[in-house]
């Protein structure tokens, strides 16, 4: 993994997103990961003092802990897709649109938000479910002895 984050839950996302708008973070992005066919991985990516913009320049910002000095900080939030989750867009209000693209695309709901488009955002109402979008990692065997590929490797 990239980076390290502080795992929250559903309780306490709000006080802990609270406390960065305090300290002045910039929210960033939200990112997903589907664990299980129930289960969403949410990222919450936080930014100080516009720590993001010099990423094109400073490779060794790339690996991150939940508070380091780059000024960049992350929460995990593992939820249930039939538990709504808070929505943060009461404090950064730019949340708004990843919330609302992250229920249309993911199948999840947001609470409180003050502009929901019910899963509307993005996708059209004959729509019947989430349309999100999986990779998968395939390990290759390792070449067969003698300079052959293994059983169904391409050249």
């Amino acid at each position: 993994m990239l980076f390290e984050a502080k795992d929250v839950t559903p309780q306490t996302l709000l006080d802990e997103v609270r406390l960065l708008a305090e300290k002045k973070y910039r929210f960033v992005t939200l990112s997903q990961t589907v664990l299980d066919e129930n289960t969403l991985r949410l990222y919450y990516h936080f930014d100080e003092n516009l720590t993001m913009s010099d990423l094109r320049r400073n490779a060794d910002m790339c690996v991150w802990s939940p508070v380091d000095s780059k000024g960049m900080t992350h929460l995990r939030l593992d939820v249930r897709k039939d538990e709504p989750i808070p929505s943060i867009s009461g404090i950064y209000f730019c949340a708004v649109l990843i919330e609302n693209e992250t229920q249309d695309q993911f199948g999840v709901r947001f609470a409180g938000m003050p502009l929901d488009y019910q899963g509307a955002m993005y996708l059209e109402g004959e729509v019947t479910h989430a349309p999100y979008f999986t990779m998968t990692t395939v390990r290759r065997p390792a070449a067969a002895a003698g300079g052959e590929q293994a059983k169904g490797e391409q050249a």
